[in-house]
């Protein structure tokens, strides 16, 4: 899930050996509002809290979670089910993945039809703009 105003963006460059790399983003990841994601790569169940920071040279690997305004900048890969969360950046291990977020795309799906409106094309010309 990718909410509003997320940014993901693929910086691989020359000057930090990734050049021509494609970035990777796997399963089940949440991304929340107004978060910079430029990692190499990113697992699968991780969650991407709101005004969160992840610089081009992270890999972040399965089930961690990056919490709300934590900037990771400095060149490392993150191990599974890793936390980083407060003012400091402070890191743990947890020791599940975190939950999946099934419930709310099941939410979403059945929801966003209700006001998600298409406007249909006119097949032909309307019968006032036919010259006779």
């Amino acid at each position: 899930m990718i909410e509003e105003l997320v940014t993901i963006t693929n910086r691989a460059s020359s000057a930090d050996g990734n050049r021509g790399k494609v970035l990777i983003i796997g399963n089940n990841n949440v991304f929340e509002v107004g978060s910079k994601v430029e990692a190499v790569r990113v697992g699968d169940h991780n969650l991407i809290e709101c005004k969160a920071v992840v610089g081009p040279s992270v890999e972040i690997s399965n089930g961690c979670i990056i919490g709300a305004g934590c900037h990771i900048q400095m060149e490392e890969h993150l191990p599974e089910n890793t936390v980083i969360c407060g003012e400091n950046c402070d890191r743990r291990t947890q020791r599940e993945r975190p939950p999946a977020q099934t419930i709310q795309i099941d939410f979403l799906t059945k929801i966003l039809p209700n006001y998600h409106y298409l406007i249909k094309p006119n097949v032909g010309r309307p019968a006032a703009a036919v010259k006779k």
